[in-house]
């Protein structure tokens, strides 16, 4: 083979390869761009999960029930995200001393 035709294929073989890596990096850029605002789903199935056992457990205490209720609805109103929903969980699922 002559040098400039292994050298017009080097060229050609590097221009394919920067030509997929650029679109991939885009693709991914714009992937996390699409997924900043989603709520972790494992986070979001444990405090789901907490306030289901929350709510069997304070049937019969309307204070602890009253409580979960403006918890859960300041959740739902987005005035609390969901890591400080799933601590307030945690503080009050030790305070009533509930095993999950």
């Amino acid at each position: 083979m002559d040098i400039n035709t292994i050298c017009i294929a080097c060229g050609l073989l590097l221009v394919l390869v920067l030509f997929f890596t650029l679109r991939n990096k885009r693709s991914v850029n714009k992937m996390l761009e699409d997924n900043t605002n989603v709520v972790p789903l494992m986070m979001q199935k444990a405090t789901q999960i907490k306030v289901s056992r929350l709510q069997q457990e304070t049937k019969n205490d309307t204070k602890a029930n009253e409580q979960l209720q403006k918890l859960v609805a300041a959740y739902k109103s987005n005035q609390i995200n969901i890591t400080e929903y799933n601590e307030k969980l945690d503080t009050m699922i030790q305070w009533l001393e509930i095993d999950l």
